[in-house]
């Protein structure tokens, strides 16, 4: 085989990371594929090493614990670093100081272990730990501060980080955007490969040539993952990011449900009507930022966000009584989002 034909090829790896499946396919000759897809392994074990809560020794867990000034990495400081400006651009809806209202809404272990815990728990044992996060989200609610305020502060050029007193910091609503975009710029700066496509949990990065067909990017349906939606997404190159309230969600020792998604206006799940939120642009993390945003906004309130901000991202979302919405380029709507026909459509202003 060629060198021409090797690469054009395109070879696909799967692992688990993050506490979600990371796909990667890449355009490139084997041996130099199987490279670099055991180095975007090791990136994203590394970085849930460094930012996930569920892992004692986390870099974030040392954070969390500091009562000082911290020195923190070089990737801890861009994340946190990006992570201010967007709590300015959501107007506070993306506000990573809700650590503890995530334990008090039951979300306190990786969410594979919660399903299995829930399976174990008796319904007095599930009462009583209700009881004890309902005390704990009581101190979260009465504390005195500005939901859309970031609740740290960055010693610029110092790389030094300070918290206010009593914040606990998640970074799960930005840090799988994030790695995402990182590692896929290091593969075609670094390592020049020419296509190339990571998918973390739905937050995808693409990229590739005129040579290289379009990306096609299905959007699964919430209930039923296994099968579409209504289409699929096509881009040469950009991002894609879908996040939603099914996928990560338990029962209430009342027969409710919870999901990961908080609200910190309430420092509760956000009540919403989007069921899930797809957003298509440049760049992974502002994607899943976006999706996210949109889909603790709701409906009504996420029009007049993205108009506000004059977002420029296609956003498609869908809704508990079945019905779609799509907000962006009409023009290229057939497109770029071939199968699609939304019932409700809003034009860039």
């Amino acid at each position: 085989m060629s060198r021409t034909e090797q690469v054009s090829r395109l070879l696909k790896f799967r692992f688990r990371a993050m506490n979600t499946d990371v796909e990667v396919q890449l355009a490139a000759g084997r041996e130099e594929a199987e490279h670099a897809a055991a180095l975007v392994k090791n990136w994203f074990e590394t970085q849930e090493q460094r930012f996930s809560r569920f892992v004692a020794d986390s870099e974030l867990n040392r954070l969390n614990r500091c009562t000082g000034w911290m020195p923190v990495s070089a990737a801890m400081d861009e994340v946190l670093s990006l992570a201010y400006g967007y709590i300015g651009q959501t107007e506070g809806i993306f506000q990573p100081g809700i650590s503890q209202a995530l334990r008090a809404s039951g979300y306190d272990v990786s969410f594979e272990q919660l399903q299995q815990r829930e399976l174990r728990q008796s319904g007095a044992e599930r009462r009583l730990d209700m009881d004890i996060r309902q005390l704990d989200i009581t101190d979260v609610r009465n504390d005195d501060y500005e939901y859309s305020r970031p609740r740290w502060i960055q010693r610029e050029g110092s790389r030094m980080v300070h918290k206010d007193p009593g914040t606990e910091l998640d970074l799960g609503g930005i840090v799988k955007g994030w790695a995402v975009e990182r590692i896929a710029d290091w593969l075609q700066r670094t390592l020049h490969i020419p296509s190339g496509l990571i998918n973390a949990g739905g937050d995808i990065q693409a990229w590739g040539t005129t040579s290289h067909p379009m990306w096609s990017v299905q959007v699964a349906d919430p209930y039923h993952e296994e099968r579409n939606l209504m289409g699929r997404i096509q881009l040469r190159k950009g991002a894609v990011a879908t996040s939603g309230v099914i996928r990560r969600q338990w029962h209430n020792t009342d027969g409710s449900l919870s999901h990961h998604l908080i609200d910190p206006r309430t420092m509760k799940p956000a009540d919403t009507d989007v069921l899930q939120c797809t957003v298509l642009g440049q760049h992974a993390s502002q994607c899943e930022i976006i999706a996210k945003t949109v889909c603790i906004l709701g409906s009504a309130e996420a029009v007049g966000w993205l108009n506000r901000h004059y977002d420029r991202h296609d956003v498609l979302w869908m809704t508990r009584d079945g019905s779609t919405y799509f907000r962006g380029n009409t023009d290229t709507l057939a497109e770029c989002w071939p199968g699609f026909d939304p019932d409700h459509r809003f034009s860039l202003l």
